[in-house]
């Protein structure tokens, strides 16, 4: 439940953070976009740290992650060209949600060392954090978080990684 509490309050901070920080649905996007490229290039740098093994598989992931965050970029730029409709905003964000955590690809990342898994764990739920904040500012519905790991990530962790995004603290809500 206390893992529960630190991801809402996670994804609570997101929302406010980035929301706030734009002042149409254009800015807004792109903003929540780059918190999920942020993640994505966190990730990438850590990989070499891993075993070969559980790094072929996560190289995978991310790989698929980096392909359709340009495709994110790509649908974004397209919505703001077109009137910047929070509608259009809202497809772009649940097509990037759908491949990237999608049954087949996250279930790839569940053969991976204990280790290894916590962080995908961590990654997988950072970024699907950052859609749902995006999906909330769009008037969208929230993806169910994915359990690639036995346990999900503390908020000792998802604050580390939301100091390393330049993100405010979690702490105090």
């Amino acid at each position: 439940m206390k893992a529960v509490r630190s991801i809402s309050a996670v994804a609570v901070l997101m929302a406010i953070t980035l929301s706030a920080s734009g002042c149409n649905a254009l800015t807004t996007a792109q903003n929540f976009e780059n918190v999920i490229n942020g993640i994505l290039q966190i990730a990438k740098a850590e990989i070499p740290a891993l075993a070969t093994a559980d790094a072929a598989v996560l190289q995978q992931w991310v790989n698929l992650g980096t392909t359709l965050n340009g495709q994110l970029q790509t649908c974004i730029a397209g919505a703001g060209a077109a009137g910047g409709k929070k509608s259009a905003f809202l497809a772009c964000f649940n097509a990037f949600a759908a491949g990237v955590a999608s049954p087949t690809e996250l279930a790839q990342l569940r053969v991976l060392s204990s280790d290894a898994q916590k962080k995908a764990q961590l990654w997988v739920t950072a970024i699907i954090l950052g859609v749902n904040a995006a999906l909330a500012a769009f008037g969208g519905q929230q993806q169910a978080m994915p359990q690639v790991a036995a346990a999900q990530p503390s908020h000792q962790n998802l604050d580390a990684l939301a100091h390393r995004l330049g993100l405010a603290s979690a702490r105090g809500f």
